[in-house]
Formats: structure tokens, sequence, C-alpha cells
């Protein structure tokens, strides 16, 4: 396989709030631009979004807004940022996260994409199934309803590229609440190389275990705030993940694009840098 790049980001939330000193609008634009800046250095093939790009739905304090007051941050997520971002001219895919539990047919109108997807890049297949599809367009305020993943959707669509690599990617994967049948297929599936997922708001990577395959699942880190499990935001600063494949060997890095912020009211210079990388070898 020749060298393979992409870049796979979570967790930015257009929404009321503002972190670590920087409005939603300055953020947005910083993300649109790390990207573009990325791509430049070097670029990568695909981009993959996965998920809560609002708080649209959420069930604390003000409450999310599209039940409050009928309006989308996740449209104008759609409209602000991935419009833009389709500018790079490669494949995308943008599912849906825990905070916004449109419907199939709703979610479609209101970002082009869909909430289940695959998609097709070279040597590589990239599934990405909805965790988070149960109890949608709720009628009350909802963080919602993990799920787990369908099975048959990722066999379905594994069957459709019985020679690519698969990259399994989802807004969150929680392996104490999925089945024994995606486990045992993650296990015994050696085309199957790692999981994605975000949600958390950390960049770290977890060893599943022996009873998964010895596979590991990549967090992506976030573009809004650090859930302090890490520490500092600084120890899992706004960033993505990218993912490398070449010559039977997977590498991904954690990747904290140069930002300016405010934490605990001091200005912190964050330098450009990688972290949390990992490696492992696959075979040809």
């Amino acid at each position: 396989m020749s060298r393979k790049r992409f870049l796979i980001a979570s967790d930015t939330h257009w929404c009321h709030l503002e972190w670590y000193g920087v409005s939603t609008e300055e953020r947005m634009e910083r993300f649109v631009r790390h990207v573009r800046e990325e791509y430049e250095k070097e670029p990568f093939e695909a981009l993959l979004l996965l998920g809560d790009y609002s708080l649209d739905h959420w069930k604390w304090n003000i409450k999310g807004c599209w039940l409050t007051e009928g309006r989308s941050n996740t449209k104008v997520f759609a409209d602000r940022v991935i419009t833009r971002l389709k500018e790079l001219n490669i494949p995308m895919a943008a599912i849906a996260g825990n905070h916004e539990q449109y419907g199939n047919v709703l979610w479609h109108e209101l970002t082009g994409f869909a909430r289940t997807d695959a998609l097709a890049v070279g040597d590589v297949l990239f599934i990405l199934p909805d965790t988070f599809g149960a109890n949608l367009d709720p009628t009350v305020h909802s963080d919602g309803t993990y799920c787990g993943t369908d099975v048959d959707f990722v066999r379905r669509e594994m069957a459709k590229h019985p020679d690519k690599k698969v990259i399994l990617c989802a807004h969150h994967f929680e392996p104490s609440r999925e089945s024994d049948a995606f486990r045992q297929l993650v296990a015994q599936e050696d085309r199957i190389l790692c999981l994605f997922g975000g949600h958390v708001h950390r960049s770290n990577v977890v060893e599943l275990g022996e009873e998964w395959g010895n596979k590991a699942l990549l967090y992506t880190g976030q573009y809004s705030y650090n859930n302090g499990k890490n520490g500092p935001p600084m120890n899992s600063m706004w960033g993505f993940r990218d993912l490398i494949l070449e010559d039977g060997m997977l590498t991904s890095r954690y990747i904290t694009p140069a930002n300016t912020i405010v934490f605990e009211e001091k200005t912190v210079e964050h330098p450009y840098g990688y972290q949390d990388m990992y490696q492992t070898g696959f075979s040809k």
C-alpha cells in the first residue's frame, strides 16, 4: 500500500458557550484555518468528522436550542464550516454525535450527509456506524441514547469491499456496552485495523485487549473543551488526529495546531505539535 493519509476530527461544538477566552466564531475560524493549513503541510485523502458540531440537543442548564428555539447550530456549522472544508475537494463524511439527535431525513436536510455512512478511499474502507441512532427526533431534551454498533451494517459494507483494509469510526464506541457479535467481528477480522471515536474530549489511545483482537480505540480529541481528566487543556488542546497507512504500518498522531488561549486568567501560547502517537503493523 502506498502512503495514505487521512484526517479525523470531532467535538467542535458550535453553540452558546465559549472556552479558553475565545469566542465560538473565532474558534470555528481557527478550526477551518488549521484543517486547511494541515492539508497544505501534507495533503490528506479524506476528512472524517465524527459528530458533536453543536449542543442542539442538550438536557442541561438552558437546554438545547433546537427544542427551545427551533434553531439549529448544526445547520450553521454545515453552512459556515463544512461548506468551506468542502473546498479541499476530497471525500468527506460527517456523522452525527449525541448532541445532534435529528432523525435521518432531517439530518440530511441540515448537513447534506448521512447519520450512518461508509467511505471507500483507495485501499481503505471507513465504516461509520451511528451508535446514538436510537430515539431520534426527541420531544424532550436529551443527551442521546447509546445503541451500540449495527453489526449487520458493518458486515454489509465489508462485503461490498472484500479487499480493502477497514477503519471503524463512530462518535463514540463504549466497549463494555457493545454486543458480543461486534466484539467478535473486530477480534476475528484482520482487515479491521483499529477504531476511532470522539465524545470523550480526549486524545488518548486505549488498547482494547485480547478479546477485541488486541485492536486499539483512538480518541480524536476536541476543538471545544478538554474534559479535565487529562489535566490542563494543554494536555489535550484543540486538535485532530491523522491516520497514515504505509508499507504495512499504521500510524496515528493527535495534532495540536498553534493556538493562543486564556487558561486560569493567563494567556497561553500553545505550540504546534504531536502527542499520543500510536503505531501498529498489519498484513499487506
